[in-house]
């Protein structure tokens, strides 16, 4: 595994351990629908949360945030 995947793989687990603190019941972590991909989607009461999770070493590329183009929300909402 090279060091961007690993460094994915450990923001995804401090995100769904932060989400089980919360409490929140995780319905499942990288679903995939053909190129789609969400990486968590979890539950909470009755709402369907879907969790995109950007990790970065530095914000020298910008914040992880700004990595959730319009492009990116509209590939996984169609």
């Amino acid at each position: 595994m090279d060091r961007k995947r690993k460094v994915g793989v450990k923001g995804e687990k401090i995100a769904l351990d932060y989400l089980l603190d919360k409490g929140m019941h995780i319905e499942a972590l990288n679903w995939r629908a053909g190129h789609k991909e969400i990486d968590i989607i979890a539950k909470e009461n009755e709402m369907v949360v879907f969790i995109e999770v950007k990790t970065r070493r530095s914000v020298r590329h910008g914040q992880p945030e700004e990595a959730i183009t319009p492009v990116k929300i509209k590939s996984v909402t169609e």
